[in-house]
């Protein structure tokens, strides 16, 4: 109610619509940042950059577009919820959703997240946590512990779950990168919201797992008729069975080389915007349905 209230009042329209510039404003330099930044930062410690990352990286023709659609409703639905007082609080939790963006294209385009990005998402949490505890806000978090609670929960669960994958899959099921991203969000989301926030995410994860497996699906379905037409064409060629088993093992070290990776980073960001965008809805949800117990 307070947040339609706020919507109600001159400040609150022009601030909303001032969201919009603003989203397009950020993702813009966002990306002249993300192609401008080292190329080692979007490597593994021990890689050279390709040469992908040493030209244009991302145009803002395509993705940056939609980007700053999503980025200006986050934003609006930001200054919704942090509209009294909360100004500093307002621009650092865009500046974070900016952050998290750049991890999730990141991850997704060279399955890593920098620890520069990292880091500084992590900063601005600490800032942010700290600046809420000094003005008596205690938004995020009521009690001192609450930050290191959640980034230890934050972390640990990630190294549980990359845990659980060399169980299974023999091999790590998500990077490093995973556990230092999440223990870094857990400073925002503190205790119990890192809990929320892992949930959050996992359902993304879930949703987005079922819709590769239905991609993948129909791709291998054109592909079937592919390899129906190499077979052919192999029956045609004088190459004797070595050379074709020499070429299956070549292709089965290499599939087996790439192992079992799970890019995780961007529905861990994903869910972290979500909830800091639906910050008051989330926890009050969650507050009326453990009032049911009581």
């Amino acid at each position: 109610m307070e947040a339609l209230a706020y919507l109600g009042t001159t400040n609150g329209i022009i601030w909303i619509i001032a969201c919009l510039p603003i989203g397009f404003l950020l993702i813009f330099i966002s990306y002249l940042l993300f192609n401008k930044f080292p190329a080692k930062w979007y490597c593994d410690y021990d890689e050279e950059p390709s040469a992908e990352l040493l030209g244009k990286r991302v145009s803002f023709k395509g993705s940056g577009i939609i980007l700053s659609i999503i980025t200006a409703i986050c934003l609006m639905l930001c200054r919704l919820q942090f509209n009294k007082g909360y100004d500093i609080l307002f621009t650092a939790l865009g500046i974070s959703i900016i952050i998290l963006l750049m991890i999730t294209v990141s991850d997704f385009k060279y399955t890593i997240i920098p620890d520069q990005f990292t880091v500084a998402l992590a900063v601005v949490f600490l800032a942010v946590v700290i600046y809420d505890r000094l003005r008596g806000y205690n938004i995020f978090s009521s009690e001192w512990w609450q930050p290191i609670a959640g980034a230890a929960i934050g972390g640990g669960a990630m190294l549980l779950i990359n845990a659980i994958g060399v169980i299974i899959y023999k091999k790590e099921g998500m990077g490093f990168g995973d556990v230092k991203l999440f223990a870094a969000i857990g400073i925002l989301t503190g205790f119990p919201g890192t809990i929320y926030t892992i949930f959050i995410s996992i359902i993304i994860a879930s949703l987005g797992f079922i819709v590769t497996i239905i991609v993948q699906k129909i791709t291998s379905n054109k592909n079937s008729d592919e390899t129906t037409l190499e077979e052919e064409i192999d029956e045609d060629n004088d190459i004797d069975d070595a050379d074709k088993e020499n070429i299956e093992s070549d292709v089965t070290e290499v599939e087996e080389s790439k192992g079992f990776y799970l890019a995780f980073g961007p529905y861990i960001a994903i869910g972290t915007i979500i909830y800091i965008c639906f910050f008051n809805l989330i926890n009050n949800a969650v507050s009326m349905y453990l009032a049911l117990f009581k």
